[in-house]
């Protein structure tokens, strides 16, 4: 007998699934305009993780996924949503959190998720592409605002590897002038 439970998780990963991240997302803006708190929405893409199936067999590109997931999962606090989307993308939701403060937590993801080779020897280094979004504390967006700007600022840091030398695979933007943290208590909560 299937958990309800069961039904929104990733079964490779343990993370939640789309429907459920999907779901959490409408119910942290709603959340969010109600108490005017910023609200960060990150697009995390595997790099290569079609070469990693081919070149090493998809045993190592299952490997590579769930030492990513493992890495997210650490990384979030309990109040966060993290998921996998799809086959190689992935999403962490993070209420309270600004532009700036989410742009600063996606790049030490990336320097995490390049040392999980060393939890997980035998697929080598694995590396990633993160789109940041966010609604100021103040801000009027919907979901589907959140979902479609970081998924274009997800495309950018990935045509982003094409160019040689470039360092940047965080996109963001602009913080918005009222872009702070904040939560119900007043203040960040990301370390």
């Amino acid at each position: 007998m299937t958990n309800a439970t069961e039904l929104f998780l990733d079964g490779l990963t343990g993370l939640y699934n789309r429907a459920y991240f999907l779901d959490r997302l409408s119910e942290a803006v709603e959340a969010a305009q109600e108490k005017n708190l910023a609200l960060s929405l990150l697009l995390i893409d595997l790099d290569n993780l079609f070469l990693i199936n081919h070149e090493r067999g998809r045993p190592a590109g299952d490997l590579a996924l769930q030492a990513l997931a493992d890495t997210l999962r650490r990384s979030a606090h309990e109040h966060e949503t993290v998921a996998r989307l799809s086959g190689d993308q992935f999403a962490m939701l993070l209420l309270g959190t600004s532009l700036v403060t989410a742009t600063q937590f996606a790049q030490a993801i990336r320097r995490l998720v390049g040392r999980a080779h060393e939890v997980h020897p035998g697929f080598g280094a694995i590396d990633v592409c993160i789109g940041v979004s966010a609604r100021p504390a103040r801000g009027d967006w919907e979901a589907a605002d959140l979902l479609q700007l970081a998924e274009l600022r997800l495309i950018s840091a990935k045509r982003s590897r094409l160019n040689p030398g470039a360092e940047q695979q965080v996109w963001a933007g602009p913080p918005d002038p009222s872009d702070d943290d904040a939560t119900e208590e007043g203040g960040s909560d990301r370390e």
